[in-house]
């Protein structure tokens, strides 16, 4: 069995998920996709809930606009199922698919799906609406991610495995071309696949298509982890097909999130990377852009981890923390919480693995002397040099401008996985003392894994701090979508 660690984290210096995350070129979208560079965790919320005539629950006669051909065609401006429905419509001036279905309470949820347009591309959830009670009665959230170039949630991004060549030098094989080792998935355009909704349907998907740049090597390389050749000649650049799938289901309070890469057009050994989406920021805490961050918390592959910020206190690098809960059969997950800056309620936005069927998930994770550790036993601070940003298995609050003691508001959440999927890898270490096994190349020739998106008001409190995207991955039976698989 082949294993990487030592190695591993020597060559890369701790930097693996560097590369695109830091809001940094790495994650800039292609100048020329038609798509504003407004930098990272530019996606600002109107603080507006929606009002039937900008984004709000589906009506019929609401005005909206059917935005026929701009993505496969001309299609009814309103389709119903049975407690599912999509609707052709704009919100904040973008064309989208909004889909609305009737949750475990018998309330009205909706996502809006970006449309592939002349304007721009699509392929992600620009707003969100959920219903909550309010005394006697309720109210609706609004997830907004409609401003910024860098802004929505749900594309994919994968980074570039982080190398070291034979000319001395390091970083990623993309970055040797002058190109982006991790583009923004709403750089590319997609092709979506939407099926009729019929009176009887219960559940309804929404697919989007694309293909994703991803360098590698001419030859397979038996250790991806070794010395690379530097030369042009020996890279080559593959277009990945990607299937994105959303699922949303009556009576069912999340949807889920699908994702599938064909790996057809190269074989193990000839690229290695990590699988990041669903991703972007996106105001969850009810489009309040002052929202502070108020906590994190995850499960990989080993542990869980989770700050202990007070739930009236910000999130700091100097935040107490623990990873050395034993994830044990709880699915795996990543959560970030806000306070929003008025009501002081708190959200969140949270993505839980969801196998079905005969999948087998992902691993989740990279080298790290932290996990398994504590603050109180490491000494180390979140972001410090003891405990990088490139450490986080997954990608919440990392790259959004913590600092020792001002709050901060970005909002961008992000999937994640090891990134050796594409190479010949058996096996990989999470600290020093324990590895687990990887299939990075399947005999299928395609990885598929999915992910249920958790958003909704925080039971975290200080006496129980488990969020609500934890207790969805603890539930033996989460009020996620289950049908259609991609």
């Amino acid at each position: 069995m082949m294993r990487t660690g030592r190695r591993y984290l020597a060559v890369l210096g701790m930097v693996w998920a560097l590369g695109a995350c830091d809001g940094s070129d790495d994650d800039e979208p292609s100048r020329d996709a038609g798509v504003s560079d407004a930098g990272p965790d530019a996606g600002g919320g109107d603080g507006g809930r929606p009002d039937g005539g900008d984004g709000g629950l589906p009506s019929e006669g609401d005005g909206g606009t059917a935005d026929a051909g701009s993505d496969g065609g001309t299609q009814p401006t309103v389709e119903r199922g049975d407690g599912v429905s999509r609707e052709a419509t704009t919100v904040s001036g973008i064309p989208v698919d909004r889909y609305a279905w009737t949750d475990s309470q018998g309330r009205t949820r909706t996502v809006s799906l970006k449309r592939q347009s002349p304007s721009g591309n699509g392929g992600y959830a620009v707003q969100m609406t959920y219903e909550v009670r309010a005394g006697a009665t309720w109210r609706t959230v609004t997830l907004d991610g409609t401003r910024g170039g860098e802004s929505g949630f749900g594309y994919f991004v994968a980074h570039e495995l982080y190398r070291t060549f034979d000319n001395g030098t390091s970083g990623t094989i993309a970055g040797l071309h002058g190109e982006d080792d991790s583009p923004l998935g709403l750089g590319f355009p997609v092709e979506a696949n939407t099926p009729p909704i019929s009176a009887s349907d219960t559940s309804t998907v929404h697919t989007f298509s694309l293909r994703y740049p991803k360098w590698g090597t001419r030859q397979a390389m038996a250790d991806v982890t070794a010395t690379t050749a530097a030369a042009a000649s020996a890279h080559q650049k593959f277009m990945v097909p990607v299937s994105i799938r959303w699922v949303f289901q009556k009576g069912m309070d999340f949807p889920r999130i699908d994702t599938r890469l064909d790996l057809g057009e190269l074989t193990a050994g000839q690229a290695s990377f990590d699988l990041r989406g669903p991703y972007g920021p996106i105001e969850f805490a009810d489009a309040d852009a002052n929202a502070a961050l108020n906590n994190v918390q995850w499960g990989d592959s080993l542990n869980h981890f989770t700050t202990t910020v007070a739930t009236a206190g910000s999130l700091t690098t100097q935040a107490n923390w623990t990873w050395n809960e034993p994830i044990g059969a709880t699915r795996k997950y990543n959560v970030l919480l806000a306070r929003h800056s008025v009501t002081g309620v708190l959200y969140e936005l949270g993505l839980v693995e969801l196998k079905l069927g005969a999948d087998a998930g992902l691993v989740y994770g990279g080298y790290s002397l932290n996990n398994g550790s504590t603050k109180n036993a490491s000494g180390n601070a979140l972001n410090s040099d003891g405990f990088s940003a490139g450490e986080w298995p997954f990608q919440s609050a990392q790259y959004s401008g913590l600092t020792e003691a001002t709050a901060a508001t970005g909002k961008k959440v992000a999937w994640g996985s090891s990134p050796f999927y594409g190479s010949t890898i058996s096996s990989v270490y999470f600290n020093d003392t324990t590895s687990l096994p990887i299939v990075a190349y399947p005999a299928s020739r395609s990885l598929v894994y999915r992910t249920c998106l958790v958003v909704g008001v925080s039971p975290f409190t200080d006496a129980s701090r488990k969020s609500l995207t934890r207790l969805t991955a603890e539930s033996a039976s989460p009020s996620c979508a289950t049908a259609s698989q991609l």
